[in-house]
């Protein structure tokens, strides 16, 4: 029996300035709605855990959690939203770093 095997052809991104997002312990946008957003990548360098919400609120320690002192969420093709991205500190003043792929 053949197995048929398609390669697929990968095509270049174009990424955004590398910067941070200051987030607190309520939930707030860290990254607005883009409709050309093919990945992002956030990097909590605070030492305070930050929880995400995609198009809705963020509730801390619900859904997507990443823990301080480099903690990474990686947003790639197959995993990726163009909604707004919520965010959430278990404390005030958590340093969010994040850079945005199209």
């Amino acid at each position: 029996m053949a197995v048929e095997v398609t390669a697929r052809k990968f095509q270049g991104l174009s990424a955004s300035a590398p910067t941070f997002a200051t987030v607190g312990a309520a939930s707030a946008v860290v990254l607005a709605r883009n409709a050309a957003r093919k990945g992002a990548v956030f990097v909590n360098t605070s030492t305070n855990r930050i929880s995400f919400g995609i198009g809705v609120a963020a509730v801390l320690d619900r859904g997507i959690t990443i823990y301080g002192n480099g903690g990474v969420w990686e947003m790639d093709e197959h995993s990726y939203s163009v909604e707004a991205i919520h965010a959430i500190a278990s404390a005030a003043g958590s340093n969010l770093t994040l850079q945005e792929w199209s």
